[in-house]
């Protein structure tokens, strides 16, 4: 079944000649040619199944990844063996653009309170908010590759002295299992990043910059602090998974193995702090640097 332009092409194409009126209503009532109306309304429900069908499964995704999460944040230490590693990857994303967005929330909320401190005066500031939109979304994504990197320097400490135990994708699986919880002390993070004091700048406050500082240390405390706690499970996390296999077999002692691998994911920290995050404050500086 063609459209009626279609049809009308192919007609003039056989017959060498344009159909006339009764030849083309004649088309229609015999079906071989469809309305617009008829072809943008089923279109339409198409596109409406479609996304029916698209909302259907993602409902039911969350679902399922909320089912498969609630046992790992209840008993991290106590499942072993954890199946799903796109729900493991999805937890390690999550953990990672949380912790980051409550870092940087925090400065983008103390941004904005200095911008709107010098818009009180009469100044156009369109250029400068538009700029610093870019700088936050920037800076939001700088903080979220730092965080992931961060988060997986445990990792190759923990192949390396569980190799013999465990397959990558095992030993993987059992790191990223820890993400489950984690994730959910970023979210409380994320959320706390907009109800932490900000100081309302102006003329007159001013005048104390004791209290503006001592306000952006609290909030920046409260948000340290969360981090900080996310952060010692990470390290629960290693001591967990070295005990598992090295606290009653192995050629070296767990305690030895544990103190190995806290060096190792320093040494990884190191290096990924020459390698990742200095060129990343560097490219940052500079943007604040054009101005």
């Amino acid at each position: 079944m063609a459209t009626k332009k279609e049809w009308q092409e192919y007609f003039a194409l056989i017959n060498d000649r344009q159909p006339t009126a009764d030849e083309v209503l004649a088309a229609i009532e015999n079906g071989e040619v469809t309305l617009e109306k008829q072809e943008h309304n089923t279109s339409k429900v198409a596109i409406t199944e479609d996304a029916n069908r698209v909302y259907t499964n993602a409902k039911q995704h969350a679902g399922n990844y909320w089912t498969w999460v609630k046992p790992i944040i209840a008993q991290p230490s106590r499942l072993n063996d954890v199946s799903g590693n796109i729900f493991l990857w999805v937890s390690f994303a999550i953990a990672s653009l949380t912790g980051a967005f409550s870092f940087s929330n925090v400065i983008r909320r103390g941004m904005n309170a200095a911008l709107n401190s010098y818009s009180s005066y009469g100044t156009d500031l369109t250029k400068i908010r538009s700029q610093l939109s870019v700088l936050n979304w920037q800076l939001f994504f700088y903080v979220a590759i730092i965080f992931a990197v961060f988060y997986l320097a445990a990792l190759p400490g923990l192949l390396l002295l569980n190799r013999r135990y465990f397959t990558m994708n095992q030993m993987v699986c059992k790191y990223l299992k820890w993400f489950a919880p984690l994730s959910l002390i970023n979210i409380i993070g994320a959320i706390l990043s907009f109800v932490v004091p900000i100081p309302s700048i102006s003329a007159s406050s001013l005048e104390n910059v004791s209290a503006i500082f001592n306000t952006f240390f609290t909030s920046f405390t409260v948000i340290g602090f969360i981090l900080i706690f996310g952060a010692a499970l990470l390290v629960a996390a290693q001591q967990f998974l070295i005990s598992e296999v090295h606290l009653n077999q192995g050629k070296f002692d767990a305690a030895w193995v544990l103190l190995l691998q806290w060096f190792i994911s320093v040494v990884m920290i190191f290096i990924e702090l020459r390698v990742v995050v200095v060129p990343l404050l560097q490219n940052l500086t500079q943007s604040l640097g054009n101005w």
